[in-house]
């Protein structure tokens, strides 16, 4: 999940939308922010040894007061008391990314993704990984 401090703007949904297209080998836009894709992990810069086909479906999508998915987002962050003094602000708004997967190579694209998606948006990612994830995912960021 990526916190954000404010709701996206027009603009910045539009270049959230444009990564998701130009990412991705299929891409369905459920409402405005909600997108159902496939991303090949060579569109993240990571090598699949599987099948060239293999299809990785991700739902990504924004969350949050008068955007969708208010309930979600009330409910990810009602635990959190203390993500104001972590992370410098309030959370308004979230983007939520989850892989339809569960191998090695799909838990680093969604890392992958995740950052391209702050880098894109902005935001802090939050993210929650299996014991023995954390070593992958750092690697294949930092490499």
């Amino acid at each position: 999940m990526i916190d954000l401090a404010e709701p996206l703007s027009r603009a910045a949904l539009g270049e959230f939308r444009a990564l998701m297209v130009g990412l991705s080998s299929h891409f369905d836009e459920k409402r405005p922010g909600f997108f159902d894709v496939n991303v090949p992990a060579e569109r993240l810069g990571v090598e699949d040894r599987r099948e060239e086909d293999w299809r990785r479906p991700f739902l990504v999508y924004l969350m949050g007061p008068g955007v969708g998915d208010e309930s979600i987002f009330e409910a990810e962050h009602a635990d959190e008391p203390e993500a104001e003094a972590i992370l410098g602000f309030r959370p308004t708004h979230a983007v939520n990314i989850s892989a339809g997967c569960n191998r090695e190579i799909d838990h680093v694209a969604t890392a992958l993704l995740t950052a391209a998606v702050v880098d894109v948006i902005g935001g802090v990612a939050n993210v929650e990984l299996l014991d023995g994830q954390a070593s992958v995912v750092a690697f294949r960021l930092v490499k």
